[in-house]
């Protein structure tokens, strides 16, 4: 078993406490179909909740969260404006880049300009040879911000870090404290190359061909089971 070291050097201690993420899965998902009704030709097919690959990358890894509520609110000139509830220490816990930093990078469709950033109130270490993957919470399109991507060598950097953000262009009203903000996922460090063989084409067909007809094929022959507690 692998240790990731979460440490946390500032006031405030368990406030937004990396957990793992798969204690924080949406209502929507734990409503999801596991079956449906096709109406192309009324035969049961397989929903949401049978795709394991989806289930997988939404429970894989831990999750940084908001350490308190966050308060989005705009003014009369429809200026951004943001507050939250934390400590005395926490006047900094979101904050604006300048444009000038990243104005080149496009914005995702639907947010605002502003180039923000959540203050990394933790900091993590992973075993030699690892990576960690800090990305957006995967296949949460319903959070009302989107968190840029970053891949860091945590075995040998470990500080806390600000982590970038955009909003929502027509979101106002509150984050609630423990919405997951950025999701992180250990990666181990190998060289690669990539070869383009045709040989191994029958077996590719044939295993996407049972994949269909069985809905559970991949899950009994092919899934692993990964822990992140």
């Amino acid at each position: 078993m692998k240790l990731l070291i979460f440490s946390n050097t500032n006031s405030i201690k368990d406030l937004g406490k990396p957990t793992p993420i798969k204690r924080l899965l949406p209502e929507w998902y734990k409503r999801a179909e596991a079956h449906f009704i096709d109406k192309r030709n009324g035969e049961q097919a397989p929903g949401l909740k049978a795709c394991v690959p989806y289930m997988d990358v939404m429970i894989s890894g831990y999750a940084v969260v908001t350490p308190f509520d966050i308060y989005v609110s705009k003014t009369e000139s429809g200026e951004l404006k943001i507050g939250w509830n934390g400590p005395q220490d926490s006047s900094s816990f979101v904050g604006e880049r300048p444009m000038e930093l990243g104005h080149t990078m496009p914005r995702p469709a639907g947010h605002l300009p502003n180039h923000l950033s959540w203050k990394g109130e933790w900091g993590w270490k992973a075993p030699r040879g690892w990576s960690i993957l800090l990305t957006h919470p995967y296949n949460r399109f319903d959070l009302p911000f989107t968190t840029t991507s970053g891949l860091i060598d945590s075995d040998k950097f470990w500080a806390n870090g600000n982590i970038p953000f955009f909003l929502k262009e027509d979101f106002v009203g509150t984050i609630p404290a423990g919405t997951p903000i950025a999701q992180l996922i250990p990666v181990k460090r190998a060289a690669w190359k990539a070869i383009y063989d045709q040989s191994k084409l029958d077996e590719y067909v044939r295993q996407g061909e049972a994949a269909r007809l069985k809905e559970t094929s991949y899950k009994r022959k092919s899934w692993v089971r990964k822990e992140y507690n």
